[in-house]
């Protein structure tokens, strides 16, 4: 047997083989993501229709009445209630990647455990809001919801409800958030790219 035979043999030895090696991706932090990201893959479906239901409802409108010269008396109404519905549930995804507007003053000039702690805070209380306000609007929407709307006598739980949808997405990515960040102990990466090099610049000299 010559040295390189040899050299190959251990070589082949210490490398680990492919059963004992560790699954990656496969943790709770990335069943979380996953999770998340289908979640928010709904919700934009969701909020695309409704889109496509006011420029279908609004374009048959204008052409009933410019064309036919007989406008639908429900086409506003559906085109304001579809608007809602996009509204709130637009503005749950948007929380889940972080675009919502935000001052990081203090996060940005703190170190690594003051930003996850932070972070941490943010999450509890954003969830406790929004728990605070499902629960006043709850009752809310339980007193006013056998109400019907002048046009087409929908009920009015299923407009203030989106407003209960949208808050309960918004707790239930605040915790998803919550418990990965409790999980990885780090701040979760966002991929959000803002234009502010003027402002931070302009912080920076007042400074």
């Amino acid at each position: 047997m010559n040295a390189n035979e040899t050299g190959v043999e251990s070589l082949a030895a210490d490398a680990p083989s492919e059963s004992n090696a560790k699954p990656t991706g496969a943790g709770p932090a990335s069943r979380l993501a996953t999770l998340t990201r289908w979640i928010v893959l709904g919700e934009k479906t969701v909020a695309c229709l409704f889109l496509l239901l006011i420029v279908v409802t609004m374009g048959t409108h204008v052409f009933a009445r410019y064309v036919l010269w007989d406008p639908f008396q429900w086409s506003e109404e559906v085109a304001r209630l579809a608007l809602i519905w996009m509204t709130f549930i637009s503005a749950a995804f948007v929380m889940a990647e972080g675009r919502h507007i935000a001052v990081d003053m203090v996060s940005s000039r703190v170190g690594e455990r003051g930003k996850l702690f932070i972070e941490c805070l943010g999450y509890v209380v954003v969830v406790a809001a929004c728990l605070l306000l499902m629960i006043g609007g709850a009752r809310f929407v339980w007193y006013v919801g056998k109400v019907g709307s002048p046009g087409l006598g929908v009920p009015k739980s299923c407009w203030y409800g989106a407003g209960m949808i949208g808050l309960l997405l918004m707790a239930v990515h605040n915790l998803l958030d919550l418990f990965q960040v409790w999980v990885t102990g780090k701040p979760i990466p966002r991929d959000v790219h803002v234009e502010e090099e003027g402002f931070q610049l302009e912080m920076e000299q007042s400074a």
